[in-house]
């Protein structure tokens, strides 16, 4: 069977010494070895980022490098192929350090012939295919090829003292539940290609920059790197628990098992390697002690926090289902007569032990869940089926506002759920406004816009809510099928305070909504004061608790059917 033949990289710009070379390869019957010339290191550099090599002859002296650097650079630019250093008749001391450094051998040109080349390139390549050998035994697991203790300990080290901020580690001790049921039963041979499947899959629910190793037995540790939130942990581990516990086929059966978990944080539960995995195993032993097939962080608090949130989201799965969801509406207030003209639909959960729950404690985790989109849809269909209820009441039309989450509003079938919404419930388009925050529609300002003028042809009104914090454009604002900015309350608070930035920027945003035919709300109007900036400067609506703040639905009607607030009415009058 013929043999593909090593390409070799020589680094060596002598013409001479080059031509020498070549010829003693030549001379070589079997043709083991395929030459490429390079000059120059950045030559050589380049040649060895494209092409698969086999071994290096560097020249420590070139013109674009000179000595031990030399090697040091080709080292580093690729540690996996083998290197022969060629020196002059006194660099020997130069060579040995390259040899020390990690070069395979070196060689004396002005010594050299062609038999002492081949036995010197042909040992090189040998003695690095066994040192990786050597060094794979070493630092790798044999059986499902992840690091094994040694390597763990080296990637846990990096990652903890390598840091220039401080970042939060994650260490997650797994180990496989009723293991030795499975290899007394089933026999070793079945138990190793258990582990083997457990393994690839621990590996593919990771980042990259992430770790996976095998200590042993049914023993796996994780390390997830730049960990900013605990949520976030607690999401992956969901992920991780659940892809074992599916089933792995072997010989043709089906085989279920599960894992239980404990983790540890860096730097709260430990600043060094070996307390990090002491406390993460300690957590899997309670995991094992609740029953396994459960994950356990190791400080109490870590894991109060975790099944307060656990036994939030089950309650949450099971809320919609359960009609625990409600809207209250706060009234907004025209301040050119002090009629109500407007609502804006709230979300609130009536928990059968928690009792009424805000948006604050639960939508962040119908966002990571999805849950956002169905719980969405029913808070726009419930405010259109309320707007619609009150018209037939014979109450004065008003435009019921929903707020839309970044996750809905990327939906792909947003507008078909708003337009269905709209013809099943009979509402008017032009009594329902869409608000959404400055981010969502800045993350992609194309797609925004383009999204917004369907909605847009749908006949409703569209606001920017908490217009100010964020980071718009305004030559994409300029282009925004909008009707309303809406000044977020963080600059209504501070507008009573002298000359504050507050009020220049409330009294700015107001400006900049009229200057391109936007209608201005203010949002968080508490005190009469703020009340009178505002209608100073000719802010259209205005909500907050100055008002009222968001009631029930049977409330809101009595609301509406007073109209307007008499004392809004008559100040407004009197102007």
């Amino acid at each position: 069977m013929s043999v593909l033949p090593h390409t070799v990289l020589l680094i060596e710009d002598n013409p001479g010494d080059a031509r020498l070379i070549r010829e003693m390869l030549a001379e070589d019957p079997e043709e083991r070895f395929r030459l490429h010339c390079a000059d120059r290191l950045s030559r050589g550099l380049d040649f060895l980022s494209s092409e698969k090599t086999g071994l290096v002859l560097l020249d420590l002296s070139l013109p674009d490098s000179h000595g031990l650097d030399t090697f040091v650079r080709v080292f580093a630019h690729a540690p996996q192929i083998p290197i022969i250093v060629l020196t002059g008749n006194d660099d020997d001391r130069v060579a040995l350090s390259a040899v020390q450094t990690g070069a395979q051998d070196y060689l004396v040109k002005g010594r050299l012939d062609r038999e002492l080349l081949m036995r010197s390139m042909q040992y090189s390549i040998e003695r690095k295919r066994y040192q990786e050998q050597l060094e794979r035994q070493a630092n790798y697991d044999t059986l499902t090829g992840l690091p094994n203790r040694t390597l763990l300990h080296d990637r846990l080290k990096q990652s903890v003292f390598a840091q220039r901020q401080v970042r939060s580690i994650a260490v997650v001790f797994i180990d496989i539940d009723h293991f030795k049921f499975v290899n007394d039963s089933l026999g070793h041979r079945v138990g190793d290609e258990l582990l083997k499947c457990v393994g690839e899959r621990l590996n593919l629910m990771l980042r990259d920059g992430d770790t996976v190793a095998r200590l042993g037995g049914d023993e796996f540790v994780l390390i997830l790197n730049d960990q900013t939130h605990q949520d976030l942990i607690f999401r992956a581990m969901q992920r991780i628990c659940s892809k074992v516990a599916e089933p792995s086929v072997i010989d043709g059966k089906e085989l279920y098992v599960t894992c239980s978990a404990g983790i540890s944080l860096y730097p709260q539960d430990g600043q060094d390697v070996d307390t990090l995995l002491k406390n993460a195993d300690a957590a899997m032993y309670r995991a094992k002690e609740h029953g396994r097939n459960n994950f356990q962080f190791y400080t109490a608090e870590m894991n109060e926090m975790v099944n307060e949130r656990l036994a939030l989201e089950q309650s949450l799965r099971q809320a919609l289902e359960r009609e625990e969801f409600t809207l209250y509406y706060q009234p907004k207030v025209s301040l050119k007569n002090g009629n109500i003209v407007g609502a804006e639909a709230l979300l609130r959960w009536r928990h059968p032990e928690r009792g009424l729950v805000l948006p604050e404690r639960f939508i962040h985790l119908a966002e990571e869940t999805g849950l956002i989109v169905p719980i969405g849809e029913w808070a726009l269909r419930e405010a259109c089926v309320q707007n619609s209820l009150w018209q037939k009441e014979g109450l004065h039309p008003v435009t019921v506002s929903v707020n839309f989450s970044a996750r809905q509003f990327r939906h792909d079938i947003l507008v078909k759920s708003v337009s269905r919404i709209l013809a099943e419930t009979g509402l008017d388009p032009s009594h329902l406004e869409m608000e959404l925050t400055e981010s969502i529609i800045m993350h992609d300002a194309e797609a925004a816009i383009a999204t917004l003028r369907e909605l847009k042809a749908l006949g409703v009104s569209l606001s920017i809510d908490d217009f100010g914090t964020g980071y718009s454009s305004l030559s994409y604002l300029k282009d925004l099928p909008i009707d309303t900015l809406k000044i977020d309350r963080a600059f209504v608070r501070d507008i009573t305070q002298g000359q504050s930035d507050d009020r220049v920027l409330a009294r700015a945003i107001v400006s900049l909504g009229h200057s391109l035919g936007l209608k201005v709300i203010a949002e968080g109007v508490e005190n009469k004061v703020q009340l009178a900036f505002l209608r100073k400067h000719r802010c259209d609506e205005v909500q907050g608790f100055y008002f009222s703040k968001p009631v029930p639905p049977e409330e809101f009607s009595k609301l509406l059917r007073a109209a307007k607030y008499p004392r809004e009415a008559a100040e407004s009058g009197s102007q």
